[in-house]
């Protein structure tokens, strides 16, 4: 059974030193932040209204907990996790190996251009492997695709003769090996479901089909670590729905298949052999961060007024944030 107010926070977050990371409240569970009280236990960062924000100064590990409590002050629920705050700077080696696979949020190039910039900074070097986007931006994302588009979909670049096979895609396109591969798929999968026990179909249908990408990637390389990003939470408000798909799909309902998407990825990823969750969702500030636009109040008052204009995909600032925290846990 899936309470509003149960934490989807993964046992560790990845921060580095001398850069921002926020763990927002509203990105944490399935219903609406601003109907609960948040607690936060930490020995650094600062708890502010919609979120804990630190900047770290020091490397280490760093437990967190996080409360929920209902406004006559029951607690509701709570999580623990550890902050796992890196160095700045260079590191020996030549930098990572990293291929993302995605959607439109990945097809945007935006995130992964912004790590190639981080990278450059830090002194520390990332080189990014993918058939999409221009060198070295390179990446695998195409807008609108699932998980089940780059399993089978002849167009998949990792299909051939109807049959996913990750080492010929290496082969064929002359890369040599990768240190890890990072997975950001689920908004398409999850969007259309309007009940449970659809998005309860579809994970039963789409979860082999990633676990067996998994064992056919640590099949060419058992050392490659994947990287299972968990998906990033939708607009803050229904007028970024309303404006991308009338009354098609609402705000309310893509959230709790957003919800049970992560949930299922925390459960059947956590703690395995080669994977880790890379804990996306929570840098994201879905209410300042988004596409917005102006529009006139109504038909019958012109006075102006920002609404949030994109269901799912960030704005810039956004796409920046996302970045932070792959910036975090790819740092060696």
């Amino acid at each position: 059974m899936m309470r509003p107010y149960d934490l989807l926070l993964p046992p560790v977050l990845y921060a580095v030193v001398g850069h921002e990371m926020n763990l927002y409240f509203d990105n944490l569970i399935a219903g609406e932040s601003s109907r609960y009280d948040f607690d936060v236990h930490a020995g650094i960062g600062r708890h502010r209204n919609d979120r804990w924000t630190c900047v770290p100064e020091q490397p280490g590990d760093y437990p967190l907990t996080v409360e929920v409590y209902s406004e006559e002050g029951d607690l509701l629920a709570a999580a623990h996790t550890v902050i796992r705050v890196k160095a700045a700077g260079s590191a020996p080696g030549g930098g990572r190996r990293v291929l993302f696979i995605g959607d439109s949020t990945t097809a945007a190039g935006q995130y992964t251009g912004e790590l190639l910039r981080l990278f450059a900074t830090d002194g520390s070097g990332v080189t990014l492997f993918g058939t999409k986007g221009t060198a070295p931006n390179s990446f695998e994302g195409r807008g609108g695709w699932k998980v089940d588009d780059y399993f089978q979909k002849a167009e998949s670049p990792f299909v051939f003769e109807d049959k996913y096979d990750f080492a010929r895609y290496m082969a064929e396109n002359g890369y040599a090996g990768l240190d890890d591969v990072c997975i950001h798929l689920g908004i398409n999968d999850a969007f259309n479901e309007t009940e449970d026990v659809g998005v309860e179909g579809l994970l039963a249908r789409k979860m082999p089909m990633l676990e067996q990408m998994i064992e056919d990637i640590h099949r060419f390389d058992a050392g490659i670590r994947i990287g299972m990003m968990l998906v990033i939470p939708p607009s803050r408000t229904q007028d970024s729905f309303g404006k991308n798909y009338g009354a098609g799909q609402s705000r309310r309902r893509y959230r709790r298949n957003w919800y049970l998407w992560n949930r299922e990825l925390m459960s059947r990823f956590s703690g395995r052999s080669g994977i880790e969750l890379i804990p996306l969702h929570v840098n994201l500030d879905t209410a300042r961060n988004m596409h917005t636009e102006v529009t006139a109040a109504n038909a019958r008052n012109a006075r102006l007024e920002e609404c949030q204009s994109n269901g799912v995909h960030p704005a810039v600032e956004g796409y920046k944030q996302m970045a932070d925290v792959l910036f975090a846990w790819l740092k060696e």
